[in-house]
């Protein structure tokens, strides 16, 4: 027998008893047959040597032991998945909202220097009338060194911040999925 076909016919046989989580039992057994085939066994010699549907709802309904034990196998691979789908969506995010900075940062940078130069350029190139003048060009200098300032610091923030900040995220979801398993 295959596994589909053992899984469809558990399920019908799970069905009739009303005191047994049908789809935790079916989860447990794929995720079994699953691993088996993973390590190099027949799928159909493991099914076989399972035994008969009946044996195994027997094994269900008397032995409470056995419904810990697929509960918490269960709770382990769904942890395991969501742990690795949350840090996939996580540094994805994470990475983009780190590229979004970074463009900025360089952004705010350039921007700087370019006011800069263009005041100092200003300055040699066409000298002001009146001390007025001479204000705005040291105005604009200190602007564009401001914008420079703002864009190291920022990056060098964002650099600091970004590894407690991202444990902290991913912290605060492990925190959440061990509560929701617990319910």
């Amino acid at each position: 027998m295959r596994r589909r076909e053992f899984l469809r016919n558990l399920k019908e046989e799970l069905r009739k008893r009303r005191d047994i989580e049908v789809e935790e039992v079916l989860f447990y057994y794929d995720e079994l047959i699953q691993d088996a085939v993973d390590n190099g066994e027949s799928e159909e010699i493991f099914v076989m040597n399972l035994g008969s549907l009946k044996d195994i709802t027997r094994r269900l309904e008397d032995d409470e032991e056995f419904i810990v034990e697929v509960r918490d196998k269960n709770s382990t691979v769904v942890k395991n998945v969501l742990s690795t789908t949350v840090k996939v969506v996580g540094y994805t995010i994470f990475g983009i909202l780190g590229f979004a900075l970074f463009i900025t940062c360089i952004s705010l940078f350039f921007s700087g220097v370019a006011v800069v130069f263009a005041a100092i350029g200003r300055a040699l190139f066409s000298a002001p009338a009146d001390f007025y003048g001479y204000l705005v060009i040291l105005g604009a200098i200190m602007i564009g060194a401001s914008l420079m300032l703002v864009s190291v610091g920022l990056f060098k923030w964002f650099t600091n911040q970004a590894n407690p900040a991202l444990l902290a995220i991913f912290r605060r979801i492990n925190d959440f999925s061990n509560i929701r398993g617990k319910n």
